[in-house]
């Protein structure tokens, strides 16, 4: 599992001196002081940029070894009542993200309605088809009321169908349900990418707002092995709060991978 973040977790960090990080700062800055090998963007970060400045900007995470793997669009998209929007909006994603040099778009969707269903489904699916000319994956964001619901996200990846939908879970949106866990286990199975979404941390070590290790558990439960990416929205003590994420995700991370290496050595024997 590799460990990312996103670049909303650093747009309160300041370089002493120096003020906020340059765009162009970011990946150099996340491999080299946070020790962290992949970036999730989002779609605010490009705000302002011309196509070159995209490509410099995935250039630059290549030579950092800091790739860049999801563009995230923070706006939701409403495809039951503004399909040609949406998947207006979704190819131009497409576009940036394959200047980017990432794989994936992560959107979530105002609903996913019982009436409608397969309406919505067509809808997004013809999004996915807009894209597929930049052989990027489309990755489905839990969102709030029926585009929280893990089953009908699963019942909507499913209905489009194709290894080029996905889901994204988040651990802020799951915290939400009444059973978070369940929820990550339903989704995680589809998923291509997690963001972990963290708020402070006490001086203790531990997690106020809900049990990182529970919720990594239930992804782990299920068999997930992509990319679980550390997200950080606040102001306060951005630094100290991701560097203790990273801390406790990657020790997470460890002994799980360590764990998969013993049973495929003992498959071997």
């Amino acid at each position: 599992m590799l460990l990312t973040i996103t670049t909303r977790s650093l747009q309160h960090v300041k370089l002493r001196d120096r003020g906020p990080l340059k765009p162009i700062e970011v990946p150099d800055f996340v491999a080299e002081h946070l020790g962290i090998k992949g970036l999730n963007v989002n779609a605010s970060f490009l705000k302002g940029m011309a196509v070159k400045d995209l490509e410099l900007l995935r250039d630059r995470a290549d030579r950092a070894r800091c790739p860049i793997l999801v563009l995230v669009e923070e706006r939701v998209l409403d495809f039951e009542k503004s399909p040609q929007d949406c998947i207006a909006r979704v190819e131009r994603l497409g576009l940036a993200a394959s200047k980017l040099g990432a794989p994936a778009v992560a959107v979530e969707l105002a609903s996913i309605p019982v009436e409608g269903f397969d309406s919505v489904a067509a809808n997004v699916k013809r999004s996915l088809a807009a894209i597929d000319r930049f052989d990027t994956h489309l990755l489905v964001r839990p969102g709030a009321g029926t585009a929280g619901e893990a089953n009908r996200i699963a019942d909507l990846i499913k209905k489009i169908g194709g290894f080029r939908i996905g889901s994204m879970p988040t651990f802020a949106q799951a915290s939400t349900q009444k059973d978070p866990v369940d929820a990550l286990r339903r989704l995680a199975p589809y998923a291509q990418a997690v963001e972990a979404s963290v708020k402070a941390f006490a001086k203790s070590g531990r997690h106020e707002a809900w049990d990182i290790g529970a919720f990594f558990g239930a992804i782990q439960a299920v068999g997930y092995q992509s990319t679980i990416s550390i997200d950080y929205a606040a102001k306060t003590d951005p630094l100290g709060n991701i560097e203790s994420a990273r801390d406790l995700i990657a020790a997470l991370i460890e002994p799980a991978e360590a764990e998969e290496e013993e049973v495929g050595a003992e498959e071997g024997d």
